[in-house]
């Protein structure tokens, strides 16, 4: 908004500079008529942008989190506790939530393509970075940089777009007829998930990238700029906690005891009660983006920019760490065979298997892109019924693996894909992509191609 006011009122400056208007003005010759037609297309866009980026008020029910009480990192601690013997939330792997549920564990309980082709793609008409989620009634719904959440039906056809009025980074999560979700223009809507229309809005402090997570109780938990918000089902503040960083990009996962874990870009992972303080923090040597991740005995895996995958215990401590040589920097997945699947940037971008109990490399699988650090595998790796792998990659593919990393597949997009990937119960695998197409593969009937030297997974056992 700020910016919008700053360019037009630069604008008006101009006009009265140029003495466009007003009592006494000469008769403007061509050239003064040519200026005034620049300020006023210029004015016009100007406003066309407000329109678009600044959310609409009028009719809306929006909420902040000023009075909500805050807690802040490193000063508001929650009484020490043992937490290690806590049980084990089940993950029940649904396609309307964010990685399947608050534990994140990338797991579906579906079966996924075995053959990959081409059932549809839906054009959005912008980039799509976000993992998809898919309603009760198969709908999908989708956010893109062109500032839209979109809801696809099940055989590919818009049903209705909402304007977020800033780009949307990250998934949304759908709890019965409500659809939630942030964007850029620092704000968390509630959206009608039939029409489209908003519930209500939040305005946070920040851009809010991260996926909600939602609690048993209804509870939803989300990040904004620095601050993790607790919100209740209408949209009011409960709680806020302050990292010591600027701003948060992952999403919170949730334990059994409603304790909370979030990576920082001020290279820490902190532990958060469920009334909002201070567990405890553990500190990486980087940025951590990557949504940290709940395994079967509770074990806290995330991974950070300082080439590492990290082992933690419920209480912080540090059971085992792994160099990948790369940013980890999606949220890994837990496998069916006792590993951790870990996406990893340049130099070496590849898939890698890790053993949960001792981070010891079991396979990885390279995909060419570049030896860049900052390209690589963004996309979330999602595990089906089967233990099999799918993910994209910013070389243009989706890839199928076995459970020991040998390609069974590969599908080319238009573009890079960043989005993870999600299954729908009929076992049709759902990515969005840099090129704007949401795309919806199932199975082939014919066999697959040759996989050629690309399909062969490296060990290291």
């Amino acid at each position: 908004m700020w910016r919008a006011w700053r360019c037009a009122a630069v604008g008006r400056r101009g006009l009265t500079h140029r003495g466009v208007g007003g009592r006494g003005a000469k008769p403007m010759d061509r050239r003064r008529l040519a200026i005034a037609g620049i300020w006023l297309v210029a004015i016009g866009a100007i406003v066309g942008i407000y329109l678009r980026c600044e959310p609409e008020v009028e009719d809306v029910r929006t909420q902040t989190s000023d009075d909500a009480p805050t807690y802040v990192a490193g000063e508001d601690l929650a009484p020490p506790s043992e937490r290690g013997d806590l049980p084990v939330a089940e993950e029940l792997g649904s396609p309307a939530l964010y990685r399947g549920g608050p534990r994140h564990t990338g797991r579906s309980p579906f079966r996924g393509p075995t053959r990959a082709a081409r059932a549809w793609r839906a054009e959005l008409g912008g980039r799509i970075t976000a993992q998809p989620v898919v309603g009760g009634d198969g709908t999908v719904f989708i956010g893109t940089h062109e500032h839209e959440l979109h809801a696809v039906s099940s055989d590919g056809e818009e049903r209705w777009s909402a304007q977020l009025f800033q780009p949307i980074w990250s998934a949304a999560t759908v709890v019965g007829d409500t659809v939630y979700v942030g964007s850029d223009a620092r704000a968390f809507f509630a959206i009608d998930a039939s029409d489209g229309s908003t519930r209500w809005r939040l305005r946070a402090d920040g851009d809010v990238d991260g996926a909600p997570t939602v609690a048993p109780d209804g509870t939803i938990y989300v990040t904004g700029g620095p601050y993790l918000l607790a919100v209740s089902p209408a949209g009011e503040v409960r709680w806020r906690f302050r990292a010591r960083g600027p701003f948060l990009l992952s999403s919170p996962a949730l334990d059994s005891d409603g304790t909370l874990y979030i990576g920082s870009v001020d290279d820490h992972v902190y532990a958060v009660a469920p009334y909002g303080r201070m567990r405890w923090e553990f500190r990486t040597g980087h940025d951590v983006s990557s949504s940290p991740v709940i395994g079967d005995d509770g074990t806290i895996y995330v991974g950070s920019d300082d080439d590492h995958v990290y082992a933690l215990t419920r209480d912080g401590e540090e059971r085992w760490r792994a160099d990948l040589d790369g940013y980890v920097r999606a949220p890994v997945a837990l496998g069916r065979r006792g590993d951790v699947i870990a996406a990893v940037y340049g130099p070496h971008p590849r898939v890698v298997s890790l053993d949960a109990r001792t981070g010891e490399e079991r396979w990885y699988f390279p995909v060419t892109v570049s030896d860049s650090p900052e390209l690589g595998v963004a996309s979330g790796p999602l595990v089906d019924a089967d233990g099999n792998i799918f993910f994209g990659a910013q070389d243009d593919f989706l890839y199928g693996l076995s459970p020991d990393g040998q390609m069974r597949w590969i599908h080319q997009a238009g573009a890079d894909i960043d989005s993870a990937p999600v299954l729908r119960e009929d076992g049709t695998l759902l990515v969005g992509c840099d090129d704007g197409y949401l795309y919806a593969i199932t199975e082939a009937p014919d066999a697959p191609a040759d996989a050629g030297p690309r399909g062969d997974a490296a060990s290291t056992d």
